[in-house]
């Protein structure tokens, strides 16, 4: 008779594990998914500057320039508008896993409105977009990723380079 209850005890256990994983472990699975890609976003467009006042640019080199400057702006903006509406949409959908999370030191609601305010601060000048960037930092603990990231990006970067070079070698090869 003892070995039924051990028997179903154990398997009520087991089954209980599987359910709570399956509601928690998908979300916060998703979650970091998101959360690696605003990592790379803040890393490539983080610190795209403003361009300078339309009226300034005299030579068609000048305003070739600043109509690159405000695609980058505006690709920019889209993308963190994107990334901070989702995180907010997260935060709505999956509350239970918003609250294990907040146990790690994790915020997506606040990384979702940073994101969002900061999406906004592509287009006016007034704003300092180093502040909210530290706060989706902060809140999605993106600190000691950073390094990791910032080095993994050089590195991709340093390597597409070399391709580049490669590539143009060998077309000059090519033409002799």
């Amino acid at each position: 008779m003892e070995s039924y209850v051990y028997l179903t005890t154990i398997l009520a256990t087991v089954f209980l594990a599987w359910v709570l994983l399956e509601l928690l472990g998908r979300p916060i699975r998703a979650l970091f998914e998101l959360r690696r890609k605003v990592l790379e976003q803040l890393l490539v467009r983080g610190n795209i500057p403003l361009p300078k006042p339309r009226e300034t640019a005299v030579s068609s080199r000048e305003i070739h320039e600043y109509d690159q400057a405000m695609r980058n702006a505006r690709e920019a903006q889209r993308v963190f508008s994107e990334l901070g509406s989702r995180l907010l949409s997260f935060s709505e959908n999956e509350p239970g896993a918003c609250k294990a999370v907040a146990a790690f030191g994790l915020n997506p609601l606040v990384a979702g409105s940073g994101l969002v305010r900061l999406s906004a601060a592509y287009s006016r000048r007034d704003t300092d977009r180093g502040v909210l960037c530290n706060q989706i930092e902060k809140a999605l603990r993106l600190t000691d990723a950073a390094p990791i990231a910032r080095r993994q990006l050089s590195n991709r970067r340093r390597e597409i380079q070399y391709q580049t070079r490669s590539a143009y070698g060998r077309d000059m090869s090519l033409s002799s």
